[in-house]
């Protein structure tokens, strides 16, 4: 075998255990991650303009009443209890919010472990996978 097949062997060995060692510290860091976060999943009623502005409106109500709720929160697990202590007052949250833009739409909660595709927030970015959250679905 001469060196230059020797050396091609040697690069494609050395591409593909670098391709193996990053697959698998992203699955790493993305189980980490999954099991230390508590997230925020709503749903809009359709994809339209006005139905995802409402969701952002929900959202943004939701963040900051969650804001005050826990803001001495240190683990995923305190913030899940804080959210079931308080899911009637999330969903007078949505509602109100809801029902102030004048729209009639029904809000269901639900605490669970949902499936997320990645999402970057600022200079942070949450891989996908299955994340525990609080999803709001608006109909």
């Amino acid at each position: 075998m001469n060196l230059f097949k020797r050396c091609m062997i040697i690069l494609l060995l050395f591409i593909s255990y670098t391709c193996i060692c990053a697959i698998s510290y992203a699955n790493t860091v993305s189980s980490d991650l999954a099991e230390s976060v508590f997230r925020l999943h709503i749903i809009a009623n359709s994809d339209t303009k006005e139905d995802q502005d409402l969701k952002l409106l929900v959202r943004d109500n939701v963040i900051s009443y969650m804001k005050e709720i826990a803001s001495d929160v240190s683990s995923k697990e305190e913030a899940i209890n804080i959210v079931n202590a308080h899911l009637d007052d999330f969903q007078k949250i949505a509602r109100e919010t809801i029902v102030s833009q004048g729209y009639d739409y029904d809000v269901s909660l639900e605490i669970g472990k949902f499936d997320f595709p990645t999402k970057v927030y600022g200079d942070i970015s949450l891989p996908s996978g299955m994340y525990d959250a609080l999803r709001i679905r608006i109909r």
